[in-house]
């Protein structure tokens, strides 16, 4: 005999689960995006606000051991963006570097008795740097930035979705300069070998371009890092060119 009641309860119960399950996962959803949202820094510097830099409160940031340059008398310290505000966090004289202490925003050189420099004035976000630290880097007088200072893809961080230039610096971390001409987009860059050139390889982006990355001409330079100098690497720029022809459709 068919039993109503039973079958309803069932029906309840069934109901009551899938109910679960589904407030279970919005809440799952939820707090993965307000961790996102709070812990996105992780990997990633907040794009400044304005303030007054009387109220502004520096933050809590988190720094290596004084490492040596090669070839120089110059220490260098890697500052990352650390979390919280002053006084949120512990002492850090035997620093090492964890996830948490999110990427890297600043560097420090050391420069024996003289007061030393910070190397940059505002907030960024620093991909990649370069200094030499051996013998096998003796060649190399200048240190390597890829760095980003705008907020580009406008989600209100610096991280590796903004576009990041090539900058480079004295050993002592004095004279930092841009690399490329505005209008180009870096891909790559690479000592040339003979202490004083970089070979950088860049996309030409045309001004207010909103197509494919794809359809952008590659270019290379040979950037001279003495004279500041940047010039069309034209023998390397031909192959490249009789290299295209190849791939010519017919």
């Amino acid at each position: 005999m068919f039993d109503l009641d039973r079958w309803l309860k069932r029906v309840w119960m069934v109901n009551g689960v899938l109910l679960l399950v589904l407030m279970l996962l919005g809440t799952g959803a939820l707090l993965v995006t307000w961790l996102s949202g709070a812990f996105g820094g992780k990997n990633a510097v907040l794009a400044p606000a304005p303030t007054s830099g009387a109220d502004a409160k520096p933050r809590a940031v988190r720094y290596s051991p004084p490492r040596p340059i090669w070839g120089s008398k110059t220490r260098v310290v890697v500052v990352r963006y650390g979390k919280g505000q002053q006084g949120a966090g512990r002492g850090f004289g035997s620093y090492e570097y964890r996830e948490e202490d999110g990427p890297v925003v600043n560097l420090l050189f050391l420069t024996g008795t003289a007061p030393g420099r910070v190397l940059l004035d505002k907030p960024a976000y620093v991909g990649d740097f370069d200094y030499p630290s051996s013998k096998d880097d003796s060649l190399q007088h200048w240190l390597t930035y890829q760095i980003a200072f705008e907020d580009t893809n406008g989600d209100g961080r610096l991280d590796s979705n903004d576009r990041v230039d090539l900058y480079v610096s004295d050993l002592d971390g004095s004279n930092l300069r841009r690399v490329l001409p505005f209008g180009m987009r870096l891909v790559d860059h690479h000592a040339a070998g003979d202490g004083r050139h970089l070979v950088v390889t860049a996309l030409q982006v045309p001004k207010d371009w909103r197509g494919s990355d794809d359809e952008l001409p590659q270019r290379a330079f040979l950037y001279d890092v003495p004279t500041g100098t940047a010039a069309p690497y034209a023998a390397l720029d031909s192959l490249v060119r009789d290299a295209a022809r190849v791939l010519a459709r017919p």
